[in-house]
């Protein structure tokens, strides 16, 4: 009936909000899963360049040592 239509019509916009709000949760969601996995991979990235410098700090550090007692010696 009119009543129907007129009630129809007063809620129209909070019936259409949860489809807006559901489609910007699900942008939201795919936000966020794509700064997870590069915080993820910047983390990963990070340990491994630590790791590698860490093995090359071992050689690099008798050498500047090794260094240092000839130029103090001579």
């Amino acid at each position: 009936s009119i009543m129907d239509a007129a009630e129809d019509l007063r809620y129209a916009e909070y019936a259409r909000a949860p489809t807006a709000a559901g489609k910007g949760q699900a942008e939201l969601n795919r936000g966020l899963a794509r700064t997870v996995i590069a915080v993820g991979l910047g983390v990963a990235t990070v340990a491994f360049a630590g790791r590698y410098a860490f093995h090359l700090w071992k050689p690099l550090e008798q050498a500047v040592t090794e260094t240092a007692k000839r130029i103090s010696t001579s």
